[in-house]
């Protein structure tokens, strides 16, 4: 009986195994390509396709639109500055995720995602993010990952070697990129493929300063995937752990190569005609950087909550989104048929009726 039951279990696992690898296929990109937006689903969501508070904040903040840099003065870092920025917050928050912080936590989050950072350092390896709801799930329109060591490695990363910082570029920032002759297989001495093989790109890994908004992507915020040096190659083919800390450059708005000539804008052949521009996402405010790690405030007395009973529908910096029913929200005044409430840092004028206040 027991064998049969195990063979019937095999024979299931053969028939949904494709299924399975096709959820977890990765793009076959092998660089920066222009990108065609008309079909994609995801274009004029800021949010993704996020069920959860926490995972539209951190859509939001990844798909974050270009702005002028031209007259910011955006701090630069190195790999010691980088972690140092954000070293007292990451004392507070070990392990944790955005739904777990506590809400004086919650405004140092705010303030140190508003900032504005460079970064400058080696990149070593370049590939396809997988599908995520930053981008609707989509394979074929996907983040790069970009890891940036402090100092080259003639090799793929590997077990002893430190890991990296990352860098990501986003699909709504790609095209700029392309058009401007970004080729990461001019800049980084690797690429990785979907099948977790390294290819060389027969160069050093090229000096490169990203600036970019700084982001808390609490998704890899364990000890599988933060640590100074890696330690495995599990049996996915991934290194572990692979980045230094959950505090990324996403999006990245501006590269920049600095042990070389800069790229040649239209040096590779464009695509096809007809493709469309990326998406406009209206431009953040953006306050003066912050160039220390911000001490955590004394506690507030929280304000008065309410419970949205509807789903409520808002214009946001980077777009539009949909504060789910049932999320819990900070009133900040009200009258006998509105109440202001606050999310993601803004107040919403909401009508009374769409809440459990009475």
């Amino acid at each position: 009986m027991f064998a049969k039951q195990l063979a019937v279990c095999f024979i299931i696992l053969l028939c949904t195994a494709p299924g399975i690898l096709r959820a977890q296929r990765v793009s076959d990109d092998k660089d920066l390509i222009e990108i065609d937006f008309t079909k994609w689903e995801c274009r004029d969501q800021a949010s993704g396709d996020a069920k959860t508070q926490d995972g539209v904040e951190r859509n939001l903040g990844k798909n974050r639109g270009p702005i002028d840099l031209s007259r910011l003065a955006v701090p630069n870092y190195d790999t010691a500055g980088f972690l140092k920025l954000f070293s007292a917050f990451e004392a507070q928050t070990k392990f944790k995720r955005r739904k777990d912080l506590s809400y004086a936590q919650k405004i140092q989050l705010t303030a140190l995602e508003r900032q504005l950072v460079s970064f400058t350092g080696y990149l070593v390896l370049a590939y396809p993010g997988g599908p995520e709801t930053t981008n609707c799930k989509s394979v074929d329109i996907h983040d790069w990952h970009l890891e940036v060591f402090e100092k080259p490695l003639d090799h793929p990363p590997g077990i002893g070697d430190p890991t990296p910082i990352i860098c990501e570029i986003t699909p709504r920032l790609q095209n700029t990129f392309f058009k401007a002759g970004i080729r990461l297989q001019e800049l980084a001495a690797f690429m990785r493929r979907p099948d977790q093989t390294y290819e060389p790109n027969q160069h050093p890994a090229r000096k490169i300063r990203f600036t970019g908004y700084a982001l808390w992507d609490d998704d890899h915020n364990g000890t599988a995937d933060i640590g100074l040096r890696i330690a495995e190659r599990g049996k996915n083919g991934f290194h572990h752990p692979w980045r230094s800390t959950a505090w990324e450059v996403h999006p990245v708005l501006k590269i920049e190569v600095l042990d070389g000539p800069p790229p040649v804008p239209g040096a590779a052949p464009a695509s096809a005609t007809g493709v469309e521009p990326a998406p406009a996402l209206a431009p953040a405010t953006v306050p003066a950087p912050v160039v220390a790690p911000i001490a955590a405030p004394v506690t507030p007395p929280p304000p008065q909550a309410v419970t949205l009973l509807v789903p409520v529908k808002v214009k946001i910096p980077y777009g539009e989104t949909v504060i789910p029913r049932g999320t819990r929200v900070d009133v900040i005044s009200r009258n006998a048929q509105t109440v202001t409430i606050r999310h993601l840092g803004q107040d919403i004028v909401v009508p009374i009726t769409s809440t459990d206040l009475k």
